[in-house]
């Protein structure tokens, strides 16, 4: 099966601040206990990251999971940089981050 079309940069960041405002933001189990664990990053700092960061790198599409994963270049509440890595699903307005880094 073909990759659907990806989300322009814009597009995707205007879909990221509608999702944070109505929707889900979920970590994944390997974002939530190893990567935020191991950054010592909350989930204040990853909303502040997907908040003002911005999306410079072409979407990677993933194989297995046949989705768009978008990386969110930003900072945390203090100020340091910290990364993203989000797929967005629409059908239940969710962010789904993979990892952070």
């Amino acid at each position: 099966m073909p990759a659907p079309p990806k989300l322009a940069p814009d597009e995707a960041k205007r879909k990221i601040a509608l999702f944070l405002d109505e929707g889900i933001v979920e970590p994944s189990f390997h974002c939530r206990q190893e990567s935020m664990r191991k950054r010592h990053v909350s989930m204040l700092d990853v909303v502040n990251t997907l908040t003002t960061g911005e999306i410079i790198k072409e979407p990677e599409w993933d194989e297995t999971y046949q989705n768009w994963k978008y990386r969110v270049e930003g900072v945390d509440t203090e100020g340091d940089e910290l990364t993203a890595v989000t797929i967005i699903f629409d059908v239940n307005l969710t962010l789904f981050i993979v990892t952070v880094f």
